[in-house]
C-alpha cells in the first residue's frame, strides 16, 4: 500500500477536507460516545432514536447481508445523523455485526453527506486492504473499525466487538440490544488497546511488538473519529487525553482560515493541532500547553496533527492514507 501524503503538503493534509453540503456532525457523534461525566452534553432528554428496517440490498461488502438496522438519531426534534447496523454471517456461518455509515441515494461527488463520505473512505480503504495486505496480517483497530474491516474486506481484525463500557452514554445504550458483545478475552484486548493508544508511543510500540512477535505482519489502523471516542476509551481504563477543541466557520479565504486556526492552537494549546472540515465549518483539536506527554501518545502520533506529520515514531511505516486529508491511516510495524 502506498501513502498518498507527501511531506511538502503537511499543512494542507492536516486539514481533513470532508466536503459536504451539511452542517458539522462531529459534535453530534461526540455526544453519542462521550460519558456525561467526562464531557458536557446536551440533556439526553432532547435526544430521540428511531430504529427502522434498512435495505440489505443497499450494502455491498465481502459477505451477504441478512438484515439492516437503521438508527436515526434526532436531537431537539431534528435529524442529526444516522448509523446502520448490518447483520450477516461470516465464512464459518457465525453471526456478525458491523456498524456502517449510510449514504444518501441522491449523493453526488459534489454534494456528499458527512456519513456518506466516511463510508466512501472505508470502501476505498477496504479495497486497498484486500489488494495489498497479506492474508495472515494482524490488524489492530478500535472495535467498530474492526467490524468494518471484516465486513468490507473479508479480513479479520484483532478486535471487533464492544463491551459494557461502550454503552454508558444515554444515547449509545439504545444500540446495545442489537450488538454482539465481547467475551472475556476480547474485553482484555479492548482494555489493552485503549491503554496502548493513550500511552507514550515508543513504549506502546515496544509492548505491541513484544505481544505479537514476528509470526504475522502487524498493522495499525486509525481514523480521526477516534478523537470523538476518548471518553469511551478512558472508560476502558486508558489514560485521559484532555485535548482542547473548538469549531470555526469556514470562509472563502482558506489561508485566512488556517491562520486563524493556527493562532487559536497557539493560544489554547502548544501549537500542535488537527483540523477536520465538514460542510461550512471546521472542527479543531489541539494538544494542551501544560505538558508534551499527550503530544507523544501513540494515538496523537498516528493521527494527522501538524507536528505528528513531520516525523513518525521509529519502526512504523505509513502504508495507506485516505486522500481526504488523512482521515483514515494504516501503518505497518517494521
Amino acid at each position: 500500500m502506498v501513502s498518498t501524503v507527501k511531506n511538502s503538503f503537511l499543512i494542507v493534509v492536516s486539514i481533513a477536507l470532508l466536503l459536504s453540503g451539511s452542517a458539522l456532525i462531529i459534535p453530534q457523534i461526540e455526544k453519542l460516545y462521550y460519558d456525561n461525566q467526562k464531557s458536557p452534553q446536551t440533556d439526553s432528554s432532547s435526544v430521540n432514536i428511531a430504529l427502522l428496517q434498512g435495505q440489505a440490498s443497499d450494502l455491498q461488502g465481502a459477505f451477504a447481508v441478512d438484515s439492516v438496522d437503521n438508527y436515526i438519531i434526532r436531537r431537539s426534534g431534528k435529524d442529526a445523523f444516522s448509523l446502520l447496523l448490518a447483520h450477516y454471517k461470516d465464512s464459518q456461518n457465525r453471526e456478525r455485526r458491523t456498524l456502517l455509515y449510510p449514504k444518501n441515494k441522491q449523493e453526488t461527488a459534489a454534494l456528499i453527506s458527512p456519513t456518506g463520505i466516511r463510508q466512501t473512505i472505508w470502501d476505498e480503504a477496504a479495497s486497498s486492504i484486500k489488494q495489498n495486505m497479506p492474508d495472515d496480517a494482524v490488524i489492530l483497530s478500535w472495535w467498530d473499525d474492526g467490524q468494518r474491516i471484516h465486513f468490507l474486506s473479508g479480513r479479520d481484525s484483532w478486535i471487533s466487538k464492544p463491551s459494557e463500557e461502550t454503552f454508558k452514554t444515554p444515547v449509545w445504550e439504545h444500540f446495545k440490544s442489537n450488538f454482539l458483545l465481547a467475551d472475556k478475552e476480547e474485553k482484555i484486548r479492548l482494555v489493552q488497546l485503549a491503554r496502548w493508544l493513550t500511552m507514550d508511543s515508543d513504549q506502546a510500540l515496544t509492548e505491541i511488538r513484544q505481544t505479537f512477535g514476528n509470526a504475522h505482519p502487524l498493522y495499525l489502523l486509525v481514523t480521526n473519529d477516534l478523537l470523538l471516542r476518548l471518553g469511551e476509551i478512558a472508560d476502558y481504563g486508558a489514560a485521559s487525553l484532555p485535548l482542547t477543541t473548538a469549531s470555526f466557520q469556514a470562509n472563502d479565504n482558506l489561508h485566512g482560515d488556517i491562520a486563524k486556526i493556527r493562532e487559536w492552537a497557539g493560544e489554547n494549546g502548544n501549537g500542535n493541532y488537527l483540523v477536520q472540515k465538514e460542510g461550512g465549518g471546521y472542527y479543531v483539536w489541539a494538544t494542551p500547553k501544560e505538558t508534551d506527554s499527550i503530544k507523544q501518545t501513540l494515538l496523537v502520533r498516528l493521527l494527522p496533527f501538524v507536528d505528528s506529520l513531520k516525523k513518525l515514531p521509529d519502526g512504523i511505516q505509513l502504508v495507506y492514507q485516505s486522500h481526504w486529508g488523512g482521515y483514515l491511516s494504516i501503518y505497518k510495524l517494521n
